[in-house]
């Protein structure tokens, strides 16, 4: 059976709300999704003095992932943080967290063998402005050392299968606060 193609970019997989932080999303940070990769920028224009983010860009340290959206107040059945709206980001910017996300399809996908390698994601791409999900994955041309991400393990689930779009977890290889400069990953 082959996988359904269905990017949501980036999704915890053991998600501690406690870990979670509110950021600030000005109007340089493009279209903002759920499952979005951003990284805290040097300055805020935040009127509430919390940090500011935007969208990572591919093969970057990251600050975390967006994982909820505060809705405008001008349009509280929007799903996304749109390029010209000011708002809040929930984000799980904890380095040790793990996230599930879909490989891109490429010629074969991620293969078993990639286990434990290190990879970035397509480049940058707006959320769907439908769902607010994001469209972020996998970019199976992009395994090489000192990636943004680590190839966990593959998601196991009965509709899930190494091969094109197949689910992985990952894990943040370079985080703005824990080695944002080197890999992770300690050779034995």
């Amino acid at each position: 059976m082959a996988n359904v193609d269905a990017p949501r970019g980036f999704t915890p997989v053991h998600h501690r709300p406690d870990k979670y932080r509110r950021y600030y999303k000005g109007t340089d940070a493009g279209i903002i999704g759920v499952g979005d990769p951003v990284v805290r920028q040097a300055d805020s224009a935040d009127p509430e003095g919390r940090p500011e983010i935007v969208r990572a860009t591919t093969g970057s340290a990251i600050t975390g992932v967006v994982v909820g959206i505060e809705p405008t107040r001008s349009d509280l059945s929007q799903l996304y943080l749109a390029s010209a709206d000011t708002g809040y980001v929930l984000v799980d910017d904890d380095p040790e967290s793990l996230f599930y996300v879909q490989d891109n399809g490429g010629a074969t996908g991620i293969v078993v063998a990639n286990i434990g390698e290190h990879i970035d994601s397509v480049a940058a791409i707006d959320a769907d402005t439908t769902t607010g999900r994001s469209k972020y994955e996998l970019d199976t041309e992009a395994i090489a050392t000192d990636n943004t991400w680590r190839i966990e393990r593959l998601v196991q689930r009965a509709d899930n299968e190494v091969g094109a779009n197949a689910e992985w977890v990952v894990s943040v290889n370079l985080h703005t606060d824990a080695n944002a400069s080197a890999t992770r990953k300690t050779e034995v």
